[in-house]
């Protein structure tokens, strides 16, 4: 989980890029990023996000975006599927989503096991 904050001493758009690269080379299944503390995004985070959501979706991973604000919330929702993060209102949708989707690989990786035996 990764919580984006306002800070004036250095671009968002860096210490997001190097925070996202550090947690995209971790196995997790999800990126989980908590935007609740700022109040707009600049296009260069937005671009950064969108990039991100689609090379996680290459991987069979998710970046999921909870407490969008308002004003950037129409970057994200009119995409293809394999550009558009997922936007969640609070961090307990995000968490229900992460357990849904692991409980799904798990049935899945179960059921696989039990069709080759």
């Amino acid at each position: 989980m990764l919580i984006l904050s306002p800070d004036t001493s250095s671009p968002n758009e860096v210490k997001l890029a190097r925070a996202l690269h550090r947690a995209s080379r971790s196995d997790k299944g999800a990126i989980l990023i908590d935007l609740s503390l700022v109040d707009s995004l600049s296009e260069d985070v937005i671009d950064l996000l969108l990039a991100y959501a689609f090379m996680l979706h290459a991987q069979d991973r998710r970046l999921i975006l909870c407490h969008v604000p308002q004003p950037a919330q129409h970057h994200f929702l009119f995409l293809d599927a394999a550009s558009q993060p997922l936007l969640v209102p609070s961090l307990l949708d995000a968490m229900q989503e992460i357990d849904f989707t692991f409980s799904q690989d798990q049935s899945v990786q179960t059921g696989n096991a039990n069709a080759s035996l």
